[in-house]
C-alpha cells in the first residue's frame, strides 16, 4: 500500500465530542494536513467506556503510517475522559497503557510524540452526570473538603474533621483512592518523558479551584518536574478539552520549520494576574503554559510578533453562562472597547491578531463581540475563541492563531475563517445566548435534565432559529457562510456543548 504523502498526524482524542474531534481536524485541514482518528465505533459517546484493546490496537496500527503522534492517556488508559473519572481498574492497567507507547517508539524511533493527561477535578456540584454515582447526593461536600485539605495541606487552619463528617467513609475512601491511582499514572507518564519514549507531557488541571486537592496535586507533579529537569518538555496546567489542537497544531509548525514569535497584548495589563473560575493560577500563569505547549516563541515587541494573542480578562465578578440564571448586575464594558481598538488598531497593521476572551466562564462576552463587531475586524482575526474555561479558551486562541501562519492557498483560507466563524457561532452565538433559552426551558419545567430523549429534535430546532438570527448578527461572517439546515445538534443530549456545520456561500466574494 502507498502511504500518503500528505503530512499526517494521527490523534487518540479524549473523548469523541467535536471539540477533541472535528474541530482539530478542520485546524489540521487549514494547515495543509490530514488528521487521523481512530473509527467512530471505538470512541463510544456519553461518557461509556471505549475497548482500550481495540484502541491500543488502533493507535499502533496508526503510528505506522503516521508522521506524528498526539495521544490522550485517558484514552489509552481507560477508555475516556469521564471513563477516567469512573474507572474501577487498577494502577498496573493504566500501567500497562503506558507500555503501549513503550512499544511505538522502539517500533518508530523518529516519529514525533506528544501525549496528555488530565488531573480529575472536584465538580462543586450535587450531579453525577460524568462523575462516580455518589457525586449525585454528596458532590458539593466533596468539594468543601477539598478545599479543606488543601488549608491542612498548606499548614493553614482547617476543619477537615468537620467536612468529612457527613460523607460515607467508603465514598471518601473510593474517591481518593481513585486520586491515588490518577497520580501514580501521573508520575508512570514523566517517566515516559525521561525516557525518551514521548517527546512532550500535557497533564491538564481540568475545573479547579485555588483551594483544593487538585492544587496539591498540581504542585506535586511540579515539584518533580523540577527535581527531573523536565520543565522544557512537560507542563502542568489549566485545561484539557483544548490540548488537541494545541499538541496538533505545534505538530505542524515543528513539521514546517516555523517557531512563531507571538506578543500578548492586554487593555487591562492587571486583569492577567487574576484567577479566573475554574482554575487555580493567575491567568497570566496560564497563558505561559499555553504558548510553552503550543512550541511558540515569546517577544515582548508587537513590532517582531509574527502573531499577536490578544487577551480580554477575567472581569471582578466574572459570570458563568452555564448557571442560569445570570446574576443581576451589569458587567464593565470599558475593556472591551478598549481591548477592540487595539486589535482594530494591530489588525490595521497588518498584524495577525488572535482574541483569547476569558472574561466570563462558559460562553464569551457579548460586550467584545459587538465591540468587535463595530470596529469591523470580525472577519480579519487569524483566531477568536471565548469557551468553557480560560484554558480551554487560551489554548484554542493560540491554535487556530498559529494555524492561521500555515494557511498557503485559497481552500485552507477559507477552511480556517470557517472555523473562526464556527467559534464566535458557538461561544457567543450558542453559549451565551442561545443556551439560555434551553437552560430557562428547564428551570420553567422544574427539570435538571433540559434535553430529555423526546426534547432533543424540538431543543435543535428552536436553537437552530436562534444560532441562524445569532449569525445574521454577525455581520460579515454571516456573508460568507451559512448555517447547514438539520446540523445543529447536540452530542451528549445535553445543552452543554452543541455541534452545527457552516458552509460557505457559493455567491460569496472575497471583498479583497
Amino acid at each position: 500500500m502507498t502511504r500518503n504523502t500528505t503530512f499526517t498526524v494521527a490523534l487518540l482524542p479524549l473523548d469523541d465530542r467535536p471539540v477533541n474531534t472535528s474541530h482539530v481536524a478542520a485546524l489540521v485541514r487549514a494547515g495543509g494536513a490530514r488528521l487521523l482518528l481512530p473509527p467512530a465505533a471505538l470512541l463510544p459517546s456519553k461518557g461509556v467506556p471505549g475497548d482500550t484493546d481495540r484502541l491500543a490496537g488502533w493507535l499502533v496500527d496508526a503510528a505506522g503510517e503516521s508522521d506524528a503522534l498526539v495521544v490522550s492517556v485517558n484514552q489509552l488508559a481507560y477508555g475516556g475522559y469521564v471513563a477516567s473519572r469512573r474507572t474501577t481498574h487498577r494502577v498496573d492497567h493504566a500501567f500497562a497503557a503506558l507500555d503501549i507507547l513503550r512499544g511505538i517508539r522502539a517500533d518508530h524511533r523518529q516519529l514525533p510524540i506528544a501525549a496528555y493527561v488530565t488531573v480529575m477535578r472536584t465538580k462543586d456540584a450535587d450531579d453525577a452526570g460524568a462523575e462516580p454515582e455518589y457525586w449525585a447526593r454528596h458532590g458539593r461536600q466533596f468539594f468543601t473538603l477539598s478545599g479543606e485539605l488543601w488549608r491542612a495541606e498548606h499548614g493553614q487552619e482547617s476543619r477537615v474533621e468537620q467536612a468529612v463528617a457527613p460523607i460515607p467513609r467508603a465514598h471518601v475512601t473510593d474517591f481518593f483512592a481513585r486520586r491515588l491511582r490518577q497520580h501514580a499514572l501521573h508520575l508512570g507518564c514523566l517517566d515516559l518523558v525521561v525516557d525518551g519514549v514521548v517527546d512532550r507531557m500535557a497533564i491538564a488541571v481540568e475545573d479547579s479551584a485555588v483551594e483544593g486537592v487538585s492544587t496539591s496535586e498540581r504542585e506535586w507533579l511540579q515539584a518533580w518536574v523540577r527535581r527531573l529537569g523536565l520543565g522544557d518538555r512537560v507542563r502542568c496546567y489549566p485545561g484539557a478539552d483544548e490540548v488537541a489542537a494545541v499538541l496538533t497544531t505545534r505538530a505542524l509548525l515543528e513539521h514546517a520549520g516555523r517557531q512563531p514569535n507571538v506578543a500578548v497584548v492586554c487593555a487591562d495589563e492587571s486583569g492577567l494576574d487574576r484567577v479566573a473560575r475554574y482554575e487555580d493560577v493567575p491567568v497570566r500563569q496560564t497563558i505561559a503554559d499555553q504558548l510553552s505547549m503550543a512550541g511558540v516563541a515569546v517577544t515582548g515587541d508587537v513590532a517582531a510578533a509574527d502573531l499577536v494573542l490578544a487577551v480580554h480578562p477575567p472581569h471582578h465578578d466574572a459570570r458563568d453562562w452555564y448557571r442560569w440564571p445570570l446574576p443581576d448586575g451589569q458587567p464593565e464594558t470599558a475593556g472591551a472597547a478598549r481591548l477592540a481598538a487595539r486589535v482594530h488598531e494591530l489588525v490595521t497593521a497588518g498584524r495577525p491578531v488572535t482574541v483569547a476572551d476569558v472574561a466570563d466562564a462558559n460562553g464569551a462576552d457579548p460586550s467584545l463581540v459587538a465591540a468587535l463587531r463595530s470596529r469591523g475586524v470580525l472577519d480579519r482575526l487569524a483566531g477568536y475563541a471565548g469557551w468553557n474555561t480560560a484554558g480551554n479558551t487560551i489554548g484554542s486562541a493560540i491554535a487556530q492563531g498559529s494555524m492561521r501562519l500555515l494557511t498557503t492557498c485559497p481552500e485552507q483560507l477559507a477552511e480556517h475563517s470557517r472555523t473562526v466563524a464556527h467559534r464566535f457561532l458557538e461561544d457567543w452565538g450558542y453559549q451565551s445566548s442561545a443556551r439560555g433559552t434551553v437552560l430557562a426551558s428547564a428551570n420553567a419545567a422544574d427539570t435538571a435534565d433540559p434535553l430529555q430523549a423526546a426534547m432533543v429534535p424540538l431543543q435543535a430546532a428552536t436553537v437552530a432559529g436562534l444560532l441562524a438570527d445569532r449569525l445574521a448578527d454577525l455581520g460579515p461572517l454571516a456573508r460568507r457562510f451559512r448555517l447547514v439546515p438539520h446540523s445543529v445538534r447536540f452530542p451528549w443530549d445535553r445543552p452543554f456543548e452543541i455541534d452545527f456545520e457552516l458552509k460557505q456561500r457559493a455567491d460569496w466574494v472575497d471583498p479583497q
